[in-house]
């Protein structure tokens, strides 16, 4: 795909829903778009909300409008600590998404989230075309029919993984503005850097509390696993403090970026996603990128780029047996483990952010030209 061409006054505007301070697979996905797209000479801005989420109270919503103005009165200095942006991207700030809220002029604006998307749809127009990124089906984040209702909006929305795309028919979105442009990963950064063979006998699972994330389920399957074979290391890794939910024994990485993620999945033979659903699912092709065995449920993301019996073991939502029995399925098959893995890396390699943004990039562009 060739990459857009842009006027050197073209105005872009990313709405996030806040300012991501650690790693985030969503955060991840707009940040590299901004990246890109001020390097094809946009000026871009991601504008991101001190307390995006329904309902938030005035007191909160005070301190977050307090935040602002320290900000424009000089703070405007605060970054990605995680991964690079590029200086052109300038990072602004509002104290939330609401009719009180003043935007920056633009062309084009960019919904990031089902609360952003609601909040372009309910503006004013002024202007400038509106484009959605949808990258979850997020009624764990808010009521169904509201956020059903974003994806119905009369704009262009932009989706990164192929089950998305279904979700939008199904939800009766037309193809004619419904697009994918799937997520990339790192892969210098994410790469097999010790052995498959020679690795341990070692799970290990990201630790999310949200309940969408899986984490009962990934505890009492691993639970199931320690007790057929305590000689199996298990650890997880997460944002923030040691879950108090998290058995003794499993080992717990706190804050672990980048390559200290990438050192994390070498050094584990399988990865465990027990996820309810996922838009992509970047720990899940990240580990696979590493060499490790990946072991999930059917969550939607994942049959991008992982086939049951192919190059993953996949089992339903919710199956504690089936994915304990996976894994020590693996423990015990060395042979299968290594088949699994080498079609592994062979599936993920086409997932990379110059696809994903060059891709995106073209959609801006039809939505600056048809605006």
């Amino acid at each position: 795909m060739t990459q857009s061409t842009s006027s050197a006054t073209e105005r872009i505007s990313i709405l996030a829903p806040t300012l991501a301070r650690l790693p985030g697979g969503g955060a991840r996905t707009y940040y590299e778009h901004a990246n890109a797209l001020a390097a094809r000479g946009y000026l871009v801005s991601v504008v991101h909300s001190l307390s995006c989420r329904p309902g938030v109270a005035g007191r909160l919503e005070g301190l977050a409008r307090a935040k602002v103005r320290d900000l424009r009165a000089g703070n405007l200095t605060r970054r990605v600590s995680w991964m690079p942006i590029d200086p052109r991207v300038r990072m602004q700030f509002v104290a939330n998404f609401d009719e009180r809220t003043t935007l920056p002029a633009a062309d084009l604006r960019i919904g990031t989230y089902w609360l952003t998307n609601e909040f372009l749809a309910n503006r004013p127009p002024d202007g400038a075309a509106h484009l959605q990124l949808i990258q979850a089906y997020e009624v764990w984040a808010g009521p169904a029919d509201r956020v059903d209702a974003t994806w119905r909006l009369p704009i262009d929305t932009v989706v990164v993984s192929e089950s998305l795309y279904q979700r939008g028919l199904q939800l009766g979105v037309s193809p004619d503005r419904l697009h994918i442009a799937a997520n990339g990963i790192d892969h210098d950064t994410f790469r097999v850097k010790r052995p498959i063979a020679s690795r341990p006998p070692r799970v290990a699972f990201l630790s999310h509390e949200a309940p969408v994330k899986g984490l009962k389920e990934s505890i009492e399957t691993l639970r199931i696993v320690h007790e057929q074979r305590p000689d199996i290391e298990l650890v997880a890794f997460g944002g923030a403090a040691r879950p108090a939910v998290l058995p003794k024994f499993i080992d717990y990485v706190r804050k672990p970026i980048g390559a200290q993620v990438a050192d994390l999945y070498n050094g584990a033979s399988i990865f465990l996603c027990a996820s309810r659903s996922e838009g992509f699912g970047f720990p899940s092709i990240e580990a696979m990128a590493c060499g490790a065995a990946l072991v999930s449920t059917r969550n939607g993301g994942v049959d991008d780029f992982a086939v049951d019996g192919e190059s993953a073991l996949l089992c339903d939502v919710g199956d504690v047996m089936g994915l304990s029995a996976a894994i020590l399925r693996l423990a015990d098959d060395d042979a299968l483990r290594s088949q699994l893995t080498k079609a592994g890396l062979i599936a993920v390699q086409r997932f990379t952010w110059e696809e994903s943004t060059n891709a995106f990039a073209s959609f801006v562009r039809v939505a600056l030209d048809n605006r």
